[in-house]
């Protein structure tokens, strides 16, 4: 059993989608986001209710995509063009794949290590700066 669930009974407050397409539209998006942050797939994970959030609003984003209108004004020679419609691109923003990404770097530790050393020179043996000097010489700083 994964963390992350989500029922046609999650979305019913938002919208008004036909059971077996609820269904399938949570099986897409689960999938998805398993691809993105495969965390999420795992009973361990802890933030399951904010993927959810993120997941939902996928759904719904992709429920709304196509509705809208387009609404043409002419007067003479100009004319204005306006499109409200909702097209659907990706299941995720980059915004989404970056929060379901934090909420398993969340759980995941990390390495890492402090640089107890100093910075190795890359100046050459002629310039000022490898001499003692107030300056750079041999042009390594502007690298």
């Amino acid at each position: 059993m994964t963390a992350v669930a989500i029922a046609p009974v999650d979305l019913a407050p938002f919208a008004e989608i036909a059971e077996a397409k609820a269904q399938a539209m949570i099986a897409d998006a689960l999938a998805m986001a398993a691809v993105v942050a495969p965390c999420i797939s795992t009973a361990e994970f802890s933030h399951a209710e904010a993927a959810k959030a993120v997941i939902r609003g996928a759904i719904l984003r992709w429920h709304e995509a196509g509705q809208g209108g387009i609404q043409q004004l002419t007067s003479g020679a100009f004319s204005q063009t306006m499109d409200t419609r909702q097209t659907r691109r990706a299941m995720f923003w980059p915004s989404e794949i970056q929060q379901l990404q934090k909420m398993c770097a969340a759980d995941s530790p990390g390495a890492w290590s402090y640089d107890m050393m100093q910075p190795r020179s890359s100046h050459i043996a002629e310039c000022a700066w490898s001499s003692g000097g107030q300056y750079c010489s041999c042009g390594a700083l502007l690298l």
